[in-house]
């Protein structure tokens, strides 16, 4: 596999995963998540490694190009639905309840 074959396939396995992720948000599955967490970051260094093997020629394709824009758009409205996920969690429970700790590892998770 050249080194923009192996950048498009790591592109399309990052994309699956956050696919999997806007699933899981929607469904608002914690547990879920915490594993899809753990896959989005091997997905995201083996994208990185493709990218660096194949170096700036990358930024000369259009078409890689696009597909890098649309993971990152991807990845926004994912945190942004985290967000509200995690806004609706805390505002329906109860008050003085302490939190729960997956829930903050998630939340810090999704601020970086």
């Amino acid at each position: 596999m050249n080194p923009e074959e192996k950048l498009r396939h790591a592109i399309e396995l990052h994309s699956h995963v956050l696919h999997s992720e806007t699933q899981a948000i929607s469904a608002r599955d914690l547990s879920t998540i915490e594993g899809i967490l753990a896959k989005k970051d091997e997905s995201l260094k083996i994208l990185l490694s493709a990218k660096d093997d194949l170096g700036q020629d990358y930024e000369t394709s259009n078409d890689l190009m696009q597909l890098f824009k649309q993971v990152v758009k991807h990845q926004q409205k994912n945190t942004e639905n985290f967000r509200k996920l995690h806004i609706q969690e805390s505002e329906s429970s109860e008050a003085g309840k302490p939190s729960d700790t997956f829930s903050d590892r998630v939340s810090r998770a999704y601020r970086k």
